[in-house]
């Protein structure tokens, strides 16, 4: 039986949640430009919100194991 994958690059939760922990500004920045969200990419970038983006990335990724707010 298929499973959905969801989160970071449509890997599995666990590995999302983990990639999140280590690189998740950067990945937050990358997965929101290759989702067509132009606006919320250039605030996820690091130096910008990247750390605020980077615990909403996590909350959302525990919560509800996808990237739903604010991706």
């Amino acid at each position: 039986m298929a499973t959905k994958k969801s989160g970071y690059f449509g890997l599995g939760r666990i590995i999302s949640i983990v990639l999140c922990v280590f690189f998740g500004s950067i990945l937050g920045c990358v997965e929101r430009f290759m989702r067509g969200k132009i606006l919320g990419g250039i605030l996820a970038i690091p130096f910008i919100l990247g750390w605020l983006f980077w615990w909403i990335d996590l909350f959302s990724l525990i919560i509800k194991k996808d990237l739903v707010i604010l991706a």
